[in-house]
């Protein structure tokens, strides 16, 4: 027996298993941005999303391919749905946040990245008049609290001394994009899994990145070819996006892009573990107190319609 999430999704019974998915896909995604701040600068923005792309393309084709052809019919039908998801994801979403973070901060970019939820919210009302309960309001509100904990190192006054530049509006624009794709999922016909998805929107967007990325190449800066591009690429197409992006797809459709936004405070938290972990940064107090306001607004926000 199903219950119905936002938008009409439908919410399964188990509902442990949609958030068990939203967790798991946060922690791959924070491993992406511990990697881009490892070889930022090194692979320039539309390379990095072209390849990417790529890989998750050729790695997902074989898990795709029967769905595929069994729904070619459904899939030339809303051929401009895929075409604008497939733009969203790879050279409007990724694309951009990858170019945002030549220009601005790891600190600056984890501000700005956490107004996602709010935006999913705005975005799932402007479009299908969706509301939220006043406890995913206030789940939204404390976990975003907790994300300002950690960028800000536990001084709340230190955000006025961010300086903000235009990378900062570049990745709220990238930020926006990636917030529609996800509220656009619910669009996708059923018949259609989240394989054939994803490969669907890799292609489109592929194509649609060609031109920027053949430009790059030209004129900026054509992406090398070492064992740390390959290796990044790899990761970045399996893990990041054929498995975790996979996975909050998954999620989305089961309980929506509201609560399913909950990943972006989650990955926030694992960011800056994996910092410590990885990175050799310190575990200070204001890591424990975000790690309470996440946990706790991300409780919140799970608890759906019941307020």
């Amino acid at each position: 027996m199903t219950a119905r999430a936002e938008g009409g999704t439908a919410e399964p019974s188990n509902n442990l298993l949609p958030y068990t998915m939203i967790v798991a896909a946060a922690l791959i995604i924070a491993s992406n941005h511990v990697l881009a701040r490892y070889i930022g600068g090194v692979i320039p923005p539309m390379g990095m999303v072209f390849w990417r792309s790529v890989v998750t393309a050729l790695f997902l084709l074989p898990f795709a391919w029967a769905g595929l052809v069994a729904n070619r019919d459904l899939i030339r039908e809303h051929w401009k749905l895929f075409v604008l998801m497939g733009l969203l994801f790879v050279p409007l979403g990724n694309g951009l946040i990858y170019t945002a973070y030549t220009f601005t901060t790891a600190v600056n970019g984890g501000v700005v990245s956490a107004s996602q939820p709010a935006i999913t919210v705005i975005l799932t009302w402007l479009l299908f008049r969706d509301l939220i309960t006043w406890k995913q309001g206030v789940g939204i509100a404390i976990a975003g609290a907790g994300v300002l904990v950690i960028v800000t190192r536990g001084d709340p006054l230190a955000i006025l001394g961010l300086d903000f530049n235009i990378g900062d509006l570049v990745m709220l624009v990238a930020i926006a994009f990636a917030a529609l794709y996800n509220v656009l999922i619910r669009n996708i016909p059923d018949e259609i899994r989240v394989p054939e998805l994803l490969v669907v929107v890799m292609v489109t967007g592929c194509v649609a990145t060609l031109p920027l990325y053949a430009l790059e190449t030209l004129f900026i800066q054509p992406v090398p070819v070492t064992w740390l591009s390959i290796g990044a690429f790899l990761w970045v197409g399996i893990a990041v996006t054929g498995i975790a992006v996979g996975l909050m797809n998954a999620a989305i459709r089961m309980v929506g892009a509201n609560k399913a936004s909950m990943q972006n405070y989650l990955r926030a938290l694992f960011t800056a573990g994996m910092g410590v972990l990885l990175l050799g940064e310190t575990f200070e107090a204001f890591h424990t107190i975000a790690m309470v306001l996440v946990i706790g607004g991300v409780y919140l926000m799970s608890r759906g319609r019941e307020g």
